[in-house]
């Protein structure tokens, strides 16, 4: 395995530990579930939608990040109005971790009820919690003030606020996430953990090409403060609305490659890779991302 370097490990303790670099984790799939990082899509499909993703983030580089989420929302009215969901996740990334869960409610209004046109408006609230294993940090300089002398996890709260637009063939939406800034100290004079706001714009829309094929492209717009915003374009092309391949690119950092099966038994599978465009692609053997999920039926509760 190639082993990471000293400045390498510093790099990925900055990106979740300076509060200031982009912290949440990141999908290429995001366009299979979008609920990850907008909590007004909770409850805009009339099914309940769960998933499992799992990214293993530049392969071949030791401590590289490592993500799992697990989301689960529905819709509990038979007028479609009310959404609610659930998101756990595990993050990782060199002698950090990120763990957390988010509760979101959504609100669904009806736009155009015709071709199923709905404007849903959405809420979380986020338990989270850090963790550093300052022991396999690297210094140059003991006794730094910013960094403790053994291993340490604080738990902490934030918000997330979303809106969402969609029917069956386009959607949009707009995203705040990690909207208080929450603060984390791991030393009782030092705050060494602050969250970034995150913004999300997405879109995207599905073009028929006949009773067999269709073409979605769609986009994503990443904001985070301190950084400099980040683009993601993919298109998918789909056969009889279950068997479909995409391509993606982030801007920065990569290629992607995505393959899809969307049974309507309600089973899906998504995978994808990552060629790396950055620097990295001289020590990273890519990226590699699944995503299982399973599409279910729930009475509805609320009239």
């Amino acid at each position: 395995m190639k082993k990471i370097s000293i400045l390498f490990v510093l790099a990925c303790c900055l990106y979740s530990v300076a509060g200031k670099a982009q912290q949440i984790h990141q999908l290429t799939q995001y366009m299979v579930n979008d609920f990850a990082y907008n909590p007004a899509v909770a409850g805009s499909n009339d099914k309940f939608i769960s998933k499992f993703s799992f990214r293993k983030q530049w392969a071949g580089v030791e401590g590289s990040p490592s993500t799992g989420v697990l989301s689960l929302h529905g819709n509990l009215s038979a007028k479609r109005a009310v959404g609610l969901g659930l998101i756990l996740y595990a993050d990782a990334t060199g002698p950090t971790r990120r763990n957390g869960m988010q509760l979101a409610y959504a609100y669904h209004l009806p736009i155009n009820q015709e071709n199923e046109t709905y404007l849903g408006f959405g809420l979380a609230g986020a338990l989270m919690q850090y963790g550093v294993n300052f022991s396999e940090l690297v210094l140059q300089t003991d006794g730094d003030p910013q960094i403790a002398a053994a291993d340490q996890s604080k738990i902490g709260g934030d918000a997330h606020l979303g809106v969402y637009l969609s029917n069956p063939r386009y959607w949009a939406g707009i995203s705040v996430n990690q909207m208080f800034a929450s603060k984390f100290k791991f030393d009782s004079t030092v705050e060494s953990v602050q969250n970034a706001r995150h913004m999300y714009l997405t879109g995207g829309y599905k073009f028929s090409l006949g009773e067999m094929f269709s073409l979605t492209p769609g986009a994503l717009l990443k904001v985070v403060k301190s950084t400099r915003p980040q683009a993601e374009l993919n298109l998918r092309a789909a056969y009889d609305n279950q068997y479909w391949l995409g391509l993606a690119y982030r801007t920065e950092d990569a290629v992607s490659i995505l393959l899809g099966v969307d049974l309507k038994q309600g089973f899906n599978f998504t995978y994808s890779y990552d060629i790396t465009t950055s620097s990295l692609n001289q020590v990273s053997n890519g990226s590699h991302e699944i995503t299982i999920g399973y599409n279910f039926n729930v009475p509805k509760v609320i009239n």
